[in-house]
């Protein structure tokens, strides 16, 4: 079983109410799967980050994982 902890940050946080969100897959799963059954739309995603490698969404989870996701920022 691999275990995906989606971990947010500010916009994310105001979304869901919540700093994390946990998914289980029974086999490997791209990161672009995972977003889609969270419900985050990639457009609002400006890094990915596991550990200390930053990723892209085609990137292939084959382990249980903690990702974090930084949305794009606007302001000033």
């Amino acid at each position: 079983m691999i275990k995906v902890k989606l971990k947010f940050s500010s916009y994310f946080k105001n979304q869901y109410l919540s700093n994390s969100i946990e998914l289980e897959y029974k086999k490997p799963v791209k990161l672009s799967e995972v977003l889609k059954d969270a419900k985050i739309t990639p457009a609002n995603v400006w890094l990915i980050k596991i550990g200390d490698s930053i990723i892209k969404e085609d990137y292939l989870l084959i382990k249980s994982s903690e990702i974090k996701l930084l949305p794009i920022s606007i302001g000033g």
